[in-house]
């Protein structure tokens, strides 16, 4: 039974899911074992780098789903719909998983390709740097536009991800950080990794036919070299592109990219041009181009392009965003709320471009705090004219001890005690475990007689750990 991109791995009935599971963990956990140890004999490693590589006691992946509600017209209740209509994206969770500690290895390893890549935005802010930089008379009849890869990481082709991947690694190996790897184990690794795409839903084994898994440490620079690979031999490689506006500016975020165009027509062609390069066709864009004199939203970001050729740029949140943040009468320390205002505002002040800007911007800022119960948000503004807190001194201390936040005033009396003793410890108060923990874990621990502690996929959160805890179990895993 194929659903999607996901093939249902059939076994005889007389084998029970629990060894049909146990059987692929194994089996896989065993490939990745025998891989790390191959590597570090060859590679004369430490040891230590081989346990700290090794799986033990893991578990399938598990998957769940999240809802677009990005996807929702704004005014509409989401429990109104049907789950027919509802948009989700599928979620597989590697924690745990045999390959987790190995795709951690190697994301850290082709990360930093990251860096050649020319159109890679290091961060959510990066492009408006680059945009206010362009000389304005360059800028005059043209708009900015951005475009989002339709499901990226589920259509890219695993195998030529791969290749791709060690392409651009042969060609800066000695700029990056290896571990004392060589460029065959890292293509290894990551055959390993993306190609054991299994993964249990609902009590029953898939394995991911197509594309990476969505929840993968490695999955997302994959995801990112293979575009670029085609945007390299598309838009980078055309010799109209010296000649065009996307000369001026082209910018990507993983799957969202932001650019230049003189119309609606030429923006599509140009995502069309890098679509070409798929030879399995299933990467396509989604463009959003601006009709008339209005700001184009990329990332938390509203970019806007005037007819002088100046760049107008503010801050941006979703209709749909239910701006839901750090509620004041939270049980957090006053510190942790006051940076989290702090850091609203700072946001608001770096991606304004001007005073109108800046005004807007900062009115998104009050409405969310005030509807999050913050008294006077502008009182957190610490970036605003005028005289600002005094930086305190801070103090040496040789360890930090975390402690449960009970108040402000145990917090306060327990940081004049310690300093009473000398600089070390220093008390960091945590809010704890709150009902999120107990009620929202993906993942449940299973109790079950004869077994050791492990966790349990479940889509009821742990509101079911309570009810399985609260049965008996026999032997096989099934009620009494």
């Amino acid at each position: 039974m194929v659903k999607g991109t996901a093939a249902e791995v059939k076994v005889p009935t007389e084998i029970t899911f629990r060894n049909q599971l146990k059987n692929k963990r194994d089996g896989i956990e065993m490939e990745c074992n025998s891989l790390i140890q191959d590597v570090v004999q060859k590679r004369g490693l430490d040891k230590r780098f081989l346990n700290l590589l090794m799986s033990h006691n893991t578990t399938l992946p598990t998957m769940y789903t999240l809802v677009k509600t990005h996807k929702i017209p704004p005014g509409e209740d989401i429990a109104n719909k049907s789950l027919e209509e509802l948009k989700v994206r599928p979620i597989v969770s590697c924690t745990g998983s045999p390959t987790e500690k190995l795709a951690s290895l190697v994301t850290r390893i082709i990360t930093p390709l990251l860096d050649f890549v020319p159109c890679h935005l290091k961060n959510i802010h990066e492009h408006l740097g680059k945009l206010h930089e362009l000389n304005p008379t360059e800028l005059r009849g043209l708009k900015f536009y951005s475009a989002d890869v339709c499901a990226l990481f589920t259509n890219i082709n695993v195998d030529k991800s791969i290749e791709y991947v060690i392409e651009l690694a042969s060609e800066h190996w000695e700029e990056i950080q290896t571990f004392g790897l060589e460029l065959v184990d890292v293509h290894r690794i990551l055959e390993v990794v993306l190609r054991n795409s299994f993964f249990t839903f609902n009590e029953r084994l898939y394995q991911q036919i197509y594309g990476a898994f969505i929840g993968c440490s490695v999955s997302p620079p994959c995801a990112m070299i293979y575009v670029y690979k085609m945007e390299k031999e598309s838009v980078y490689a055309d010799p109209s592109f010296l000649n065009s506006a996307m000369r001026l500016f082209y910018g990507r975020y993983v799957d969202d990219s932001g650019s230049l165009a003189r119309n609606k027509e030429e923006a599509i062609a140009n995502c069309s041009r890098i679509s070409a390069m798929d030879e399995d066709g299933k990467i396509r864009w989604e463009v959003e181009y601006p009709e008339g004199d209005e700001y184009i939203p990329f990332l938390d970001t509203e970019i806007k392009v005037k007819d002088d050729g100046q760049v107008s740029t503010r801050y941006y949140r979703k209709p749909q965003n239910k701006g839901i943040s750090l509620n004041y009468n939270s049980h957090h320390q006053m510190s942790t709320k006051e940076a989290v205002a702090k850091n609203f505002y700072r946001t608001a002040r770096q991606v304004s471009s001007g005073p109108q800007e800046l005004k807007h911007s900062l009115q998104k800022v009050d409405e969310l705090l005030s509807k999050n119960g913050y008294p006077n948000p502008r009182a957190n503004d610490s970036t605003a004219e005028g005289p600002g807190k005094r930086d305190k001194k801070r103090q040496p201390h040789l360890a930090t001890v975390c402690i449960p936040h009970t108040g402000e005033r145990d917090k306060n009396s327990t940081r004049r005690e310690t300093k009473k003793k000398g600089p070390p410890p220093r008390p960091i108060p945590t809010p704890g475990k709150t009902p999120k923990h107990e009620l929202c874990n993906p993942r449940v621990s299973c109790g079950a007689p004869g077994f050791r502690e492990r966790t349990w996929p479940c889509p009821g959160a742990g509101i079911a750990e309570l009810v399985f805890r609260s049965f008996p179990w026999s032997e096989d895993w099934s009620w009494r």
